[in-house]
C-alpha cells in the first residue's frame, strides 16, 4: 500500500506556502517521507510534521509574498493568453466546435425564452396612464357560496363609481358586438363582411387608454353617436389606398344597426394589448335598444367597466370603499335570493397574467412564464455543463503543459487567468453565434404563438442581458476547469500520473443533463397526449363534416327568417348535404343567455346559472345528440315550441331527480317558465377543460345567426360551392362566410397547442445540446482508452463486446437520471393536468417511453464514437508499448 503523509499537515503546508515554492517543497517532503516510512511509519509521520514546521518562515509564507513580484493582468499577458486561446481552438477543432455550438445553442434558447417572457409580461404597459387604470371584476356570493369571479358588470356601475368615489377620474365601459359592415363606394361594387371584433366604448376611452392615430383626432372621435373608428388593416380592407375619414359605412345586425361616418383611423392595436378590436363605436346607440330602455342600469351584466384614478390617488383607499358601495348600490337587488356582490380593482397591466376569471380575455398563466424561465435555466446549465465536462475530461491532455509552465516559474493565478481567457474567447464566439441564431429562430416562435416577435437592439435591457449572460457564462463554465487545470502538481504530471479528479463530478453533471432532458421529453409527450385526447374525445356531438355558415345580418330579422326557411329547404336538395339546422350559438361558440334558473316552486335563493341556447327543431338530430328521456321539439305542437330540453347536468343542479322524474316538471328562467320535454345525454358544448354544466335548449322555427350543415364525406368542396351559390342567390347583399366546426371548436385549445409546441421546441434544443456534449465526451473517453481497447482485442474481445462495455457506463447514467427525473415528471404532469376536467391517465408508457427515447439517443450518440475506437487496428495503437 502506497504511503501517504498526514492529510491535515499536508493541507496546512499548501495553505501557508507560496505558490512558487509549493511544488518543490511538497515534492521533496513527500519523497523523504516515503523513504522514512519504509523503516518506521510512526517516525516518518512525526518527522514529516517537523519538516513542514521548519518552512514556517517569512520567505516561504504567502502573507509575506511581494505583491509586485508579478502582474497577472498586464495587457501583454492578456494578449498572449488570447493568442493561446485561439491556438488551442485551432489545435482541438472538434472539441472547440462542440463547445462553441453547445454554448451558442444554450444562450440562443435562453434569449428566445427571455424575449417570449418579456413579451408576455409587457401587456398594456404602453398606456400612458397604465399605473392608474383598473378593471372592475365582480364575484357573486349566494348562500355563502362564492361563484367564479366575472369580468362582466352592469352599465350603471361606472357612473355610480364616479359619483361615489372621489378617487375616480374617469369610468370607461366597453361592450363587444358583431355585425355586418358595408361600404358602398360611388362607383364599383359594395364591400360587405361579417366583423366580430367590434368594440363599443364610452367617449372617455381615448382619455384613459393610449392608441396611435393615423388619421383623425382621437380626443373627439367618439363624441358623435354615429361615428366609427377603424384600425389600419380594416381601413385598407374596405378602402384600399383611399382615405376613409369622412366616408359613410353601414352596420347591419345586432344593436348598432345604422349608418356611421369614419372619424379616425388607428394604427393596428399592439399585440401586447388585452384589447382585441378592429372597429370602435361610441356607446350612445347601444342604449337605444329595447333591452336597455327597459333596464335601470343594474339588470344586465354584459359590460366591462374600467376606471382611471386621479393622479396620486390611493388605490388602497378606493378599494376600502368598495364593500360599503356594494352594500348600498348592488346588494339590495340580490337580497331576496340571499346573494351579494364583491367588487375587485384589477390593475390593467395584470389582466393578461391573471387567468381564471369568467368571460375573461386571452390570458397566460404566470406559472407558464415561470416554467419557461426554468427551462431557459435548464438549457443554459446543460450548455455550461458540456463545457465543464469536456474541459475537465481533457485535463490530462493538458497536464504536461501545466507542469512545464509551473516548472519554469508560472504562478497558479496566472494559469487560472489563462484558462479563463480561453473561456472568454469561447463564450464570446458562442454569444455572437447565439445572437445570430436567436434572431433567425425568433420568428419561428412568433409563428407558434401567433405574434410577431423580434429583438429590439435599441433596448438597453437586451444589451444588459447579453452582458450578464456573457459574464456569468464565462465564470460558470470557465472557473471550475480553470481551477482544476491550474492545480496539477509538477511532481505528478511530469511522471504522467493522473490527479484523479473530476470524474465523479463529470458523472454528476451528465446525470443532471440527462435528467433535465428526460423531464422535457416526458413533459412534451404528456402535453401532446392531452391535446390529442381532447381533440379526439367523443364530445357527444356530431363534429365531423359540419359546415357552419354565418347567417344574414344585412336584412331585418323576419325577412332573414323567411329567406333562411327557403335556403334550408333548397340546401337539403344539394348532393352531399345530409342535414341542415339553425341556432343562436354553436358548440365552442358560447351561449345566448346566461340565465338564473330554478325549479318551479323553489325559492329565489335556489337560482343557479344555466346556459341557454335557442335552436330550431332540426338542431338536435343534425348534431346527433342522444336523448336519455323525453323527445325533441315538434314544430307542429305549440306547447313543444314553448318547452325546454335540458342535459343530464341540469338534473342535479336544479334538484329534478332522475331523467324520467324530470319530464314535465317546469323550470323558471328569469321571468319565463317552461316545461321540460326532453333530457339529453351530457355533451361537451365547450372545451374539455370544463366540467359538464347545466345546459338548456329553447326552440324557434328558424334562427338566423348560425346555419349548421352536415355534409357527406365525399366531394365536400363541390357541396360547399353549391351551398355558396344558393346562399348568394337568396341573399345577394350578404357575404357568404363559413367555417368547419371541428376547426373552430379545436381553436379553444390554441393556447395549449402553443404551450406544447414551445415545450417541444425547447426540449429538442436541450436534447441536442446534451447529445453534443455526450458525443464529445464519448469521443474523448474512447481516445483515452484506445490502448485498453487494443489489449482487449488482442486477447480476443469482439468489437460488439467492447462497444457494449464502453457504452454501458453512459447507459447507467441515463437510468440514474431516470430515477431522479421521473418523480419530478409525475408531480409536474399531475399538477398541469388538474386544470383539465377531462384528462388522460398517467400510464406507465408516459414514463417508460421517454426513458427509452433518451436511452436510444444517448446510445446512438455514444456508440458511433465507441465503434470508431473499437475497430481501430490494435497493432497501430500498441506499437509504442
Amino acid at each position: 500500500m502506497k504511503a501517504t503523509p498526514p492529510r491535515h499537515i499536508l493541507n496546512f503546508l499548501r495553505w501557508f506556502c507560496r505558490e512558487d515554492y509549493l511544488d518543490e517543497v511538497e515534492g521533496d517532503l513527500i519523497e523523504l517521507f516515503e523513504k522514512q516510512h519504509q523503516h518506521s511509519p510512526a517516525t516518518a509521520r512525526w518527522k514529516f510534521t517537523g519538516n513542514v514546521m521548519r518552512y514556517l518562515r517569512p520567505e516561504y509564507m504567502k502573507v509575506f509574498q511581494s505583491q509586485s513580484s508579478h502582474t497577472i493582468l498586464s495587457m501583454a499577458m492578456i494578449q498572449n493568453y488570447i493568442k493561446l486561446a485561439f491556438r488551442n481552438l485551432r489545435k482541438r477543432t472538434a472539441f472547440s466546435i462542440i463547445n462553441i455550438t453547445g454554448l451558442a445553442l444554450g444562450v440562443c434558447a435562453c434569449l428566445i425564452i427571455l424575449n417570449y417572457i418579456d413579451f408576455e409580461t409587457s401587456y398594456d404597459n404602453f398606456h400612458k396612464h397604465a399605473s392608474d387604470l383598473y378593471r372592475i371584476n365582480r364575484t357573486f356570493i349566494q348562500n355563502g357560496e362564492r361563484k367564479v369571479p366575472n369580468v362582466m358588470t352592469t352599465y350603471g356601475l361606472g357612473p355610480a363609481l364616479e359619483t361615489d368615489l372621489p378617487e375616480v377620474k374617469h369610468y370607461i365601459r366597453t361592450h363587444d358586438e358583431d355585425a355586418v359592415l358595408q361600404y358602398r363606394p360611388a362607383t364599383g361594387d359594395a364591400k360587405a363582411f361579417h366583423e366580430n371584433k367590434i368594440l363599443v366604448a364610452d367617449s372617455t376611452f381615448f382619455h384613459a387608454f393610449t392608441f396611435k392615430s393615423l388619421a383623425g383626432d382621437l380626443t373627439t372621435a367618439l363624441n358623435d353617436p354615429n361615428s366609427i373608428i377603424l384600425t389600419q388593416t380594416i381601413a385598407r380592407k374596405y378602402f384600399g389606398s383611399e382615405s376613409p375619414v369622412g366616408k359613410a359605412m353601414t352596420l347591419s345586425g345586432g344593436r348598432m344597426t345604422g349608418d356611421y361616418i369614419v372619424t379616425a383611423v388607428l394604427e393596428d392595436i399592439p399585440q401586447n394589448s388585452h384589447f382585441v378590436f378592429d372597429i370602435l363605436l361610441p356607446m350612445h346607440n347601444i342604449f337605444l335598444s329595447k333591452q336597455y330602455q327597459q333596464d335601470d342600469g343594474w339588470g344586465w351584466n354584459n359590460f366591462t367597466t374600467y376606471i382611471q384614478l386621479n393622479e396620486g390617488a390611493s388605490v388602497q383607499r378606493a378599494a376600502q370603499k368598495l364593500p360599503d358601495f356594494c352594500q348600498r348600490r348592488l346588494d339590495p337587488k340580490w337580497k331576496d335570493i340571499n346573494g351579494r356582490q364583491e367588487l375587485n380593482l384589477q390593475p390593467v397591466r395584470d389582466i393578461h397574467l391573471q387567468p381564471g376569471l369568467r368571460l375573461n380575455v386571452e390570458t397566460v398563466n404566470p406559472g407558464t412564464i415561470y416554467f419557461f424561465g426554468i427551462i431557459a435555466g435548464f438549457i443554459l446549465f446543460i450548455a455550461w455543463i458540456n463545457y465543464i465536462n469536456l474541459s475537465t475530461a481533457r485535463a490530462m491532455e493538458r497536464a504536461r503543459e501545466v507542469g512545464i509552465k509551473k516548472a519554469i516559474g508560472a504562478f497558479r493565478s496566472e494559469l487560472i487567468v489563462q484558462f479563463l481567457c480561453e473561456s472568454v474567447v469561447i463564450n464570446f464566439i458562442g454569444m455572437v453565434l447565439a445572437m445570430s441564431l436567436a434572431a433567425s429562430l425568433l420568428p419561428m416562435l412568433g409563428d407558434i404563438i401567433g405574434r410577431e416577435l423580434s429583438f429590439n437592439f435599441r433596448d438597453v435591457r437586451l444589451w444588459f442581458v447579453l452582458a450578464a449572460l456573457f459574464f456569468v457564462g464565462t465564470l460558470a463554465s470557465g472557473i471550475y476547469p480553470a481551477l482544476v487545470l491550474s492545480s496539477f502538481r509538477i511532481t505528478k504530471v511530469m511522471k504522467g500520473q493522473s490527479e484523479g479528479r473530476g470524474f465523479s463530478l463529470r458523472k454528476a453533471l451528465v446525470v443532471f443533463q440527462f435528467a433535465a432532458s428526460l423531464i422535457l421529453i416526458a413533459g412534451t409527450l404528456v402535453v401532446y397526449r392531452q391535446i390529442h385526447f381532447m381533440q379526439a374525445q367523443d364530445k357527444g356531438l356530431q363534429m365531423d363534416q359540419m359546415l357552419v355558415v354565418a347567417g344574414p345580418g344585412t336584412i331585418k330579422w323576419n325577412l332573414a327568417k323567411q329567406k333562411l326557411a327557403i335556403f334550408k329547404e333548397e340546401a337539403l336538395k344539394i348532393n352531399g348535404v345530409k342535414e341542415v339546422a339553425t341556432s343562436g350559438a354553436i358548440p365552442g361558440g358560447g351561449h345566448n343567455w346566461g340565465a338564473d334558473v330554478r325549479k318551479s316552486g323553489a325559492a329565489l335563493a335556489e337560482n343557479k346559472l344555466g346556459s341557454v341556447v335557442w335552436i330550431d327543431p332540426d338542431f338536435i338530430p343534425t348534431y346527433n345528440i342522444s336523448f336519455v328521456a323525453g323527445k325533441n321539439f315538434n314544430p307542429t305542437i305549440k306547447s313543444d315550441m314553448e318547452a325546454v330540453i335540458i342535459n343530464e347536468a341540469s338534473l342535479d343542479a336544479y334538484d329534478l331527480g332522475t331523467a324520467e322524474q324530470a319530464l314535465h316538471q317546469q323550470l323558471v328562467m328569469g321571468e319565463d317558465t317552461a316545461t321540460i320535454i326532453g333530457i339529453l345525454k351530457n355533451y361537451n358544448w365547450a372545451s374539455l377543460k370544463s366540467e359538464y354544466v347545466p345546459f338548456l335548449f329553447r326552440a324557434d322555427t328558424i334562427l338566423p345567426p348560425n346555419i349548421s350543415i352536415h355534409l357527406q364525406a365525399q366531394n365536400i368542396p363541390a357541396a360547399v360551392d353549391a351551398i355558396g351559390k344558393l346562399y348568394k342567390e337568396l341573399i345577394p347583399s350578404e357575404p357568404f362566410e363559413y367555417t368547419f366546426l371541428d376547426d373552430s371548436f379545436n381553436a379553444q385549445y390554441k393556447s395549449d397547442q402553443q404551450f406544447g409546441n414551445i415545450f417541444g421546441m425547447f426540449a429538442s434544443l436541450a436534447v441536442a445540446i446534451s447529445c453534443l456534449g455526450l458525443w464529445g465526451l464519448a469521443s474523448f473517453t474512447t481516445a483515452q482508452r484506445l490502448k485498453e481497447i487494443g489489449i482487449r482485442k488482442v486477447l480476443g474481445a469482439s468489437v460488439s463486446s467492447i462497444v457494449v462495455l464502453l457504452s454501458g457506463q453512459f447507459m447507467r447514467l441515463v437510468f440514474i437520471a431516470a430515477i431522479i427525473a421521473l418523480p419530478i415528471v409525475w408531480y409536474g404532469s399531475s399538477t398541469w393536468l388538474r386544470s383539465f376536467a377531462f384528462r388522460i391517465a398517467l400510464g406507465l408508457d408516459l414514463f417508460i417511453l421517454p426513458i427509452v427515447v433518451l436511452a436510444l439517443i444517448a446510445l446512438l450518440t455514444v456508440s458511433v464514437q465507441v465503434f470508431k475506437g473499437a475497430i481501430a487496428n490494435p497493432a497501430r495503437v500498441l506499437r509504442s508499448e
